[in-house]
């Protein structure tokens, strides 16, 4: 690619500007908003981006169930959808931390799509859960000691980083709204992913089960040749008072432990990228990006294919886990996580999103998220964990993660 045209792709991805040419499926006549408020039971999937919204309802065919997912999987099930009579079939659904987790991916039988959400033209939010009980796992004061062991394990080994996930089981007085809580979640995350994943139930006629959020963060976008990561790492909490506030974000900009942090999970993008690429542009620093509980330092790396069968999910394993939702090294990080979290993360610092035939697709990393099943749901919230770190602020953190599905739900404020 010449310096020309790959300077204007990398405008054009850094303004939102590019569009796929291959339709995610048929087009329908269908308002983004109207697809969100159409959200129901019958539903299987829902995803909406900054720049496209998709439903999808039914079961047409489930990808095996075993770890990974590798291209001749996704030609076995892309073949079988069309047999059963779908043009343009989509691969959809989550994947999880620990990559010994089985997948959930499936091909709905329908799917709709439209434009982004008008997300100022959203119904009021209203509470999604009544009158609810909570539990912390582990509790702030033993997830603090987990920082300590960690910073313990940083001073005695290679260990760079690390991050530690908490959780918080919420048992509501009766079934939890779920219609209601993923338009909760779209309405106050305009520049993100908000998402909703059919799950498996152990028998049927159960309740539905669903992994719902509202992620930040952008694994990979796989559009033709082109290809977009935005690694998110580095965050400080929000303040009501505006002036605290914008002090708050810009210290961020300049804070020596966050910006490592950062460098960090950029450095193991671009190493997990440059083999599949032909090129890739990095900013020298990253900006800040901000939901409506934290500011975060992020970074917008683009690229292109060297080989046009790479496909989207393809990127999004060779780059998961990153360092933003694991650690560095790696597997000395995957070790310690293993050794200190008290559950396993199941779907949690995943990635959810969907893949078409052609390889196309986007992937979100999954956090700000929870499991919810009649009038239970389990909450997540990670901090990444450097030698800088103070196990309160850490605390802290965590803390305004929770918040995102916490004031989604209509309940108080995280422990």
């Amino acid at each position: 690619m010449d310096d020309d045209r790959q300077a204007q792709f990398t405008r054009d991805f850094a303004r939102d500007r590019y569009t796929t040419s291959a339709p995610v499926s048929p087009a329908v006549d269908s308002a983004a908003n109207a697809l969100l408020l159409r959200y129901s039971n019958a539903a299987s999937f829902f995803f909406a981006t900054p720049r496209r919204t998709l439903l999808g309802s039914g079961l047409r065919a489930r990808v095996a169930a075993s770890p990974g997912c590798d291209s001749a999987a996704l030609r076995a099930v892309f073949d079988q959808a069309r047999d059963d009579g779908a043009a343009t079939p989509l691969i959809v659904g989550a994947l999880a931390f620990d990559s010994e987790v089985a997948p959930v991916l499936f091909v709905p039988r329908t799917v709709e799509r439209a434009g982004a959400l008008r997300h100022v033209e959203l119904p009021a939010p209203r509470a999604a859960a009544q009158r609810c009980v909570t539990h912390e796992k582990p509790s702030a004061a033993a997830y603090a000691a987990h920082v300590e062991r960690a910073l313990q394990r940083m001073r005695s080994s290679s260990l760079k980083k690390v991050v530690l996930a908490r959780a918080l089981e919420i048992a509501s007085e009766s079934d939890i709204d779920q219609a209601q809580l993923l338009r909760n979640l779209a309405r106050r995350n305009p520049a993100g992913f908000t998402f909703a994943v059919d799950l498996p139930v152990a028998t049927r006629g159960c309740a539905p089960r669903r992994l719902m959020g509202a992620s930040p963060e952008l694994l990979v976008e796989r559009q033709g040749l082109q290809v977009l990561a935005n690694p998110i790492a580095g965050s400080v909490p929000r303040c009501a008072d505006a002036a605290e506030d914008a002090a708050r974000g810009k210290a961020l900009l300049t804070s020596a432990k966050d910006l490592h942090e950062h460098d960090l999970v950029v450095d193991a993008v671009l190493d997990a990228l440059r083999p599949y690429c032909r090129w890739i542009e990095c900013p020298t620093a990253p900006s800040l990006i901000s939901t409506a509980t934290l500011w975060h330092l992020s970074t917008r790396v683009v690229g292109e294919l060297r080989d046009p069968a790479t496909t989207s999910l393809d990127l999004a394993q060779a780059l998961h886990p990153t360092p933003a939702v694991c650690g560095q090294p790696r597997q000395l990080a995957r070790d310690t996580i293993r050794e200190i979290e008290p559950f396993c993360r199941g779907l949690f610092t995943g990635m959810v999103g969907w893949c078409d035939a052609q390889g196309d697709g986007e992937w979100a990393v999954t956090i700000r998220c929870a499991e919810v099943q009649a009038g239970r749901a389990r909450l997540y919230a990670g901090a990444g964990i450097v030698p800088a770190s103070e196990p309160l602020l850490e605390v802290a953190e965590t803390g305004a993660k929770f918040c995102a599905m916490l004031d989604a739900l209509g309940v108080g404020a995280a422990p």
